[in-house]
């Protein structure tokens, strides 16, 4: 039996943001290891070292971007 078609249903708000994230990736500045992150943003798990959250490749989403209620 063949199953009808619809129409796509229209993105979700998580699915659009998931979907403008990059996965980077980088040397770890304290140890050397390789580390990846999420658009220019890091955290090595082997020594701890993270980079200021000011060095990412985009701006962070403001309180005023949130939805809740």
């Amino acid at each position: 039996m063949k199953r009808k078609q619809t129409a796509p249903e229209a993105p979700v708000p998580a699915v659009e943001f998931l979907a403008s994230q990059e996965i980077t990736q980088t040397q770890c500045r304290k140890c050397g290891s390789e580390v990846a992150g999420v658009n220019g943003r890091y955290a090595c798990g082997v020594c701890g070292w993270v980079n200021h959250w000011s060095e990412g490749h985009n701006a962070l989403p403001t309180t005023a971007d949130d939805d809740i209620e």
